[in-house]
């Protein structure tokens, strides 16, 4: 049984990185088969993995046409971001409560700041961005919470990657160096101003998706606009 976990582990992993790297983007067919093979392990943890994207979000079952990468709409981005900013808002006070008993999480915490000052890889960059504010979480002690806030993450990745070739690049790489203000800011356990400025900092997210139906990519779902920073300078 702990074989088979961790096999299904691996192959979750391994499926998510597709998703979010473009080797399987959205609206293509997840292939058990393809997937077994070029993993190199039975169809079994494959489909355990598949299904459990699929709890995600980051996968659709369709009735006839097998599991296909979701499509993501900028509503459903909006939402998700909404829901990010609940989770990390109501995290700052038991996070800062946990700063001296979790050594090991702040000093992780540290690594990934130091790793994205100066990356330019922005698919290893996003990588880094999620670990940081997993990290963060979970220095909050909530299991639960965490638990949701990592598959809101896994729907996030796809919009990013969508719009990580596409938007103002120095608009990105300065919003993956506040990694550090903030980790600044939670050792200083100042409450007040960390919530603040991890509103700014999300805040990004909010104008890049503005951002991106302006431009016409999709006139499915229209939401209030916002203006994006590089208009108000």
């Amino acid at each position: 049984m702990k074989r088979e976990t961790s096999l299904q582990d691996y192959a979750f992993l391994e499926i998510r990185k597709r998703i979010q790297n473009g080797t399987y983007p959205p609206g293509s067919k997840l292939s058990t088969q393809e997937i077994s093979d070029s993993l190199g392990i039975s169809r079994t943890p494959v489909v355990a993995a598949i299904n459990r994207l699929v709890a995600q979000g980051v996968a659709e079952a369709i009735p006839n046409r097998g599991v296909t990468v979701a499509k993501i709409t900028p509503r459903r981005i909006l939402e998700t971001v909404d829901i990010r900013m609940m989770i990390e808002r109501f995290c700052v006070r038991p996070a800062i409560k946990n700063v001296d008993y979790a050594p090991e999480i702040i000093a992780e915490m540290q690594e990934v700041v130091d790793a994205l000052q100066d990356i330019e890889d922005f698919n290893a960059a996003y990588e880094l961005e999620s670990r940081f504010h997993t990290l963060y979480v979970k220095l909050a002690g909530n299991e639960k919470l965490l638990n949701i806030y990592e598959s809101n993450w896994s729907i996030g990745s796809i919009f990013f990657l969508w719009t990580s070739s596409t938007t103002n690049v120095d608009f990105l790489r300065d919003s993956l160096k506040e990694s550090r203000k903030i980790l600044d800011l939670l050792l200083a356990k100042d409450a007040e101003a960390l919530e603040a400025f991890i509103q700014q900092h999300i805040q990004v997210v909010y104008d890049t998706i503005d951002w991106y139906i302006r431009q016409g990519m999709d006139q499915v779902t229209m939401m209030p606009k916002r203006k994006v920073a590089w208009e108000k300078k």
